[in-house]
Parts: structure tokens; sequence; C-alpha cells
């Protein structure tokens, strides 16, 4: 009779609009994500001028041509047509090397300065330009490194004035020092890593915490279903010496093919790791939510309030987590958000068991506040 009653709330719900359209979202983001990931573009499109033949720019050049990661680059023989389409938004941000890179090195690592330098045009500032930089910085910083290492081999050597076929001696041994395959390599502190995880697209990244959030959103509108049925007088035929079991099951009802959704968005996605672990990790933070959004549900006890609520919540919980960034500061308050400890949960135990005991913490603040109020 009670698996009954919870196998009609299930019937219901598919019957429910919104209930369809919130499930929904989950496809849709993923698929958004993976679309923008696998586009031409990557994260961002880049413009390149260089003009010079130099070692330098040909280096810079050629390194950009084999290994362009996720960026798509576009290079130009008119720096003025570059900037115009930066200015158009063709371009995500546009890199303008000088006429000779090579001086500019030699400058740089003889009195640390130099006038000719790289430029980086872009419209406004973000979080992918300076990605952008970083990637420059790390592409020009072959030739320097190369330019630094000639210049302390030839003054320890030569005392600064080696020959022209001394300084191409040195040159050539430098070069002859390749590093082959990939010198780190991305690991975790537990067991549950994805073995996989150094392939995945950074912009797949923010997946987890974003189909989190989308969990928090769906336990938030549990809470205004239960309401819904409370008003519409369901719960005066379903009454249980342990209501609080019954209103858990409740909840659970309505998480339950949501979770399936995001544990199956998450392989889809790229970003799971261990099936076991997942699904441990995910049934723990539904059952915090479950407590969580029960004890607003007790103290606003409206549909109207708990929507007010859910923005505030949402943001809260995006700030309070690393979602997108993860802010070292003020980690007092990221610990009184269950999104936080679930994102870290997946790769460290620590956050799995602190994850269990503020869900216990909070079921022990439901039933306190169920009591006074019956």
């Amino acid at each position: 009779m009670i698996l009954t009653r919870y196998l009609l709330l299930l019937k219901r719900l598919f019957k429910k609009k919104s209930y369809i359209v919130m499930l929904l979202m989950v496809p849709l983001m993923v698929l958004a994500l993976k679309g923008v990931s696998s586009g031409d573009a990557g994260l961002m499109t880049i413009g390149v001028y260089i003009p010079g033949e130099d070692y330098a720019s040909s280096a810079l050049k050629e390194n950009i041509e084999t290994e362009p990661d996720s960026f798509r680059y576009i290079f130009y023989d008119d720096s003025e047509k570059l900037i115009a389409d930066v200015k158009s938004q063709k371009l995500s941000e546009g890199w303008i090397c000088p006429d000779n890179l090579d001086e500019a090195v030699e400058k740089i690592v003889a009195s640390g300065q130099t006038d000719e330098k790289v430029e980086i045009i872009i419209r406004e500032q973000g979080l992918s330009h300076l990605l952008g930089m970083e990637v420059l910085n790390s592409r020009v910083y072959e030739s320097l490194a190369r330019q630094m290492a000639s210049t302390y081999i030839a003054d320890k050597l030569y005392k600064g004035n080696p020959t022209e076929e001394q300084q191409e001696k040195i040159l050539k041994t430098f070069d002859g020092y390749e590093i082959n395959g990939n010198l780190f390599e991305l690991g975790y502190l537990d067991d549950f890593q994805n073995q996989n995880s150094d392939d995945t697209n950074y912009i797949m990244m923010p997946l987890r915490g974003m189909l989190a959030l989308w969990l928090l959103i769906l336990s938030i509108a549990a809470s205004m279903y239960y309401i819904e049925d409370q008003q519409n007088g369901i719960f005066i035929w379903w009454k249980s010496h342990l209501s609080i079991a019954r209103d858990f099951l409740y909840y659970g009802v309505i998480m339950l093919i949501p979770t399936i959704m995001v544990l199956v968005g998450l392989k889809i996605g790229g970003v799971s790791t261990s099936l076991s672990r997942e699904i441990l990790a995910i049934i723990i933070y539904d059952f915090t939510l479950i407590c969580l959004t029960n004890i607003f549900r007790e103290i606003i006890g409206t549909v109207k309030g708990l929507g007010l609520i859910t923005p505030i919540l949402i943001i809260a919980s995006a700030l309070l987590s690393p979602v997108f960034i993860d802010i070292k500061a003020g980690r007092t308050f990221q610990k009184l958000c269950p999104t936080f400890h679930y994102l870290y949960s997946i790769h460290d135990d620590y956050y799995l068991k602190t994850l269990m005991l503020f869900g216990m913490v909070l079921l022990i603040i439901w039933n306190l506040i169920h009591k006074i109020r019956s």
C-alpha cells in the first residue's frame, strides 16, 4: 500500500510540465557544453601576426601550428586587419609580434627590458584572456630559455665573448636536448581517479558543479511540490507514525530520476570517475540536500517564500563552491555549503565524511524543528 503511494507520486510527477522541463535541462546542458568544447573555435579564436623570419619568430609560429591545444589560431599578414577583426568580434583576441622577436628576446635576457614587445589585443578583460596570456608566455618562453642558456654558457666558457662557431655550437647543443613525452602527470590523492582525467576538455570541467547546483534546485522544487500536496490534503490519507521517514521518501522519489540523469550526464560529459564512488557521493549529497530543504520548508512554509530564497541559495552555492573557480579564502563559510563538500568528496575521502556528517547534523536539526512545530 505504501509502495503504491510512492509509485503514484512518481506517476504524478511525470504529469507535471515543470518537472519534465527540469529533467530536460540535464541533457541540454551536457550537449551544449560538448558542442562548445568540440567546436572548431574551442574556447577562443586568436589572430596571430608574426612578421619576422628570425629563429624565435619561426619557433613560435611552428609551436602554434603543431600544438594548437583547444584554441583556434588564424595567421594574419596585416596587423591592421587583425586589429579590425578583434574590434568586430571576429576574433577573441590578437597577438602581434615585433619584426624581430630574436632581438627582443636578447634584450630581455641582457637587460631585463625591451621596447619591442609582443602585443595582446583584446576588446574587454576576462578569465579567458588571462589564460591566453599564460599560453602565449609559455610558448615564447622556449626561445627565452634558449637565449638565457646560451648567454650563461657563453659567459662561463668563453667569458661572454664566444666566436660565431662557438656560439653556433652552444645553440646546437641546447637544441639537441629534447624532452620526449610529458614531464607532468595528473593524479589525485585517492584511488578513485579518472584514468583519462588529463584529457578532459577544460570547458567540461564546470559540468559537475553545474549539475550539483541543478540537484539543489530540484530539492527546493521537491519542497514546493510537498507544500502543494499538503495544501491539497494528500497527507490526510497518508499518515505515518514516522512522518519524517515518510517525508524523506517523498523527496527521495522526486530526486531519484534526476540523480540517475546526473550520473549519466557526468559519464557522457567525460568527467565521471569510479562508478561506485560517484554513486556513493551523490547518494550522500542527495541525503544532505533533502535534510537542508526540509529545514527551509519547515521554517518558511510557503511556495512563494521558497521561490524567493532559491536564487540566493544558488548564487551563494556557486560562489562558495568550486563550480567555476575555487576561492581559497573564507573556508569557514564554504564548509556551510553542501555543494562544496560534494565537489571535493569525489577525490577526497575526508570531504566524503564531512558531507555525511553535515547531512546527519541537518537531519537532527530538521527532526528538532519538526517536533517543535508538531
